[in-house]
């Protein structure tokens, strides 16, 4: 049995690779462990998965695993999101999510507004635990979301700055409506003025890009 213990293992797997009933698995477990040759990853439940010893595989209880397998790859965010997809307690989800950040399978940082967010690692990604996970945590909803903002940012960001005369020309919007969106877009943080001249163009700020890259992610998705 120990052959097959290459890296951690379900008890279910070892029954299957055996062809032995799981009750037989965990009478050799049980037998392995008292000669302290294995060790349990879920002390609770001997079969839920178990690794050698000697194994140095920074090995994942059963919440860690459960919060890794939602983490999303290419995207990064919140606790709460998270929690939900795990469908675990919040305490406990923030307990597993500290031990993933400090083994380095989950990033931490700070996302839009400031908001703490969380990614999943390379290191993460390559766990041998991991295997495919059924779903990932939805990223946080965004500050705005219509295509029109959308069009409007990337306009502005491909010519770095614009007056809202050239915006309404490009996007043939009228102008009073792209008034009250360059307005609502300020208030957002989105965007700012490029100069204190009244006419002076618009920029975004270094929150409007990270929106912007993150609509286009979204989008192309």
């Amino acid at each position: 049995m120990l052959d097959l213990l290459q890296q951690p293992i379900r008890g279910a797997e070892i029954a299957k690779r055996l062809c032995i009933t799981r009750q037989r698995v965990r009478q050799l477990l049980l037998k392995l462990h008292a000669q302290g040759l294995v060790r349990f990853l879920d002390p609770r439940d001997p079969l839920w998965a178990v690794a050698r010893a000697d194994d140095e595989t920074n090995a994942l209880n059963r919440e860690e695993l459960r919060v890794l397998q939602v983490m999303p790859r290419e995207y990064a965010t919140t606790l709460t999101k998270i929690r939900l997809a795990a469908k675990l307690p919040e305490c406990t989800a923030s307990e597993a999510l500290n031990r993933l950040i400090a083994a380095g399978f989950v990033d931490a940082f700070h996302g839009l507004k400031g908001q703490q967010v969380f990614r999943m690692t390379g290191a993460g990604l390559s766990h041998p635990q991991l295997g495919n996970a059924a779903h990932s945590a939805p990223a946080p909803r965004l500050p705005v979301e219509s295509d029109r903002v959308r069009e409007v940012l990337c306009c502005i960001a491909d010519a770095g700055a614009l007056r809202i005369r050239d915006l309404t020309e490009k996007l043939a919007i009228e102008r009073r409506s792209m008034n009250a969106l360059m307005q609502y877009l300020k208030r957002k943080q989105l965007v700012k003025k490029a100069g204190a001249d009244l006419v002076a163009p618009y920029s975004l700020t270094g929150e409007g890009h990270a929106v912007l890259t993150e609509m286009l992610r979204r989008n192309a998705a």
